[in-house]
């Protein structure tokens, strides 16, 4: 039998060490989302970015922040401002409820105890990081989702609270309200709002106890009015 040749059990032995050696590891695949999921994904994203950075905040930035490209957000939104409307939905919109008008027109209930159950509930619902820094950041930004939403759900309550209001201190309820009325009941439900100021943009201490908060914030407000209600 013929010797091999030093070259040849080179050969050879290459051939048994990459035969030994283990197959590289193929790169996993990207999961591929629900382009629902990715666009909630997106949607969720966006308002945290938002929240802590401002309208003025890039979408490059929230891309990088989220590991996707920014075509991928306009592929979903179109453009930002369409990602900021969507922003608005979620963060006020979805959270309204219809009961609320409810609640504050139900005569079957003293007019103190309704106006002590629509702020318990209302203040539940927007004592939230997110509420507080979008609304204040898209006004300093120009956008007018905030005066859009005071015009189409905030000020409908406060009308009912100025009309409801009337009823309690024994006055005609018909007629419109006027702009003292209005700012009375502007100066109870700003401060709500200031207290969510408090909170999360200054970052100072507040009370725990809300639905201490509200019944004596209601009590005082309505404090006033007593003297002028018919016995």
């Amino acid at each position: 039998m013929p010797k091999k040749t030093s070259s040849a059990k080179a050969a050879e032995n290459s051939v048994q060490v990459a035969n030994t050696t283990p197959h590289a590891k193929r790169p996993a695949a990207r999961t591929r989302l629900d382009p629902s999921v990715r666009e909630r994904m997106i949607l969720d994203a966006a308002v945290e970015f938002f929240a802590e950075h401002g309208f003025g905040a890039q979408t490059k930035d929230l891309a990088d922040r989220i590991g996707v490209s920014q075509g991928l957000i306009f592929r979903y939104f179109g453009t930002k401002q369409n990602l900021v409307e969507q922003v608005y939905q979620r963060v006020f919109l979805q959270r309204w409820s219809l009961s609320w008008e409810l609640v504050l027109r139900d005569r079957t209930e003293p007019f103190p105890e309704r106006l002590k159950r629509f702020y318990n509930s209302y203040f539940d619902t927007i004592d939230e990081y997110h509420w507080i820094r979008v609304s204040l950041y898209a006004s300093l930004a120009g956008h007018d989702i905030i005066a859009r939403y005071i015009q189409s759900h905030v000020s409908k309550l406060l009308e009912i609270i100025a009309r409801e209001l009337r009823v309690y201190r024994g006055l005609e309820e018909t007629g419109q309200i006027d702009p003292m009325e209005m700012e009375l009941a502007w100066h109870l439900h700003s401060t709500f709002i200031y207290f969510m100021i408090r909170k999360y943009i200054h970052r100072l201490p507040v009370i725990d106890d809300k639905a201490a908060l509200v019944s004596r914030l209601v009590a005082n407000f309505l404090h006033e009015f007593q003297p002028d209600r018919k016995t």
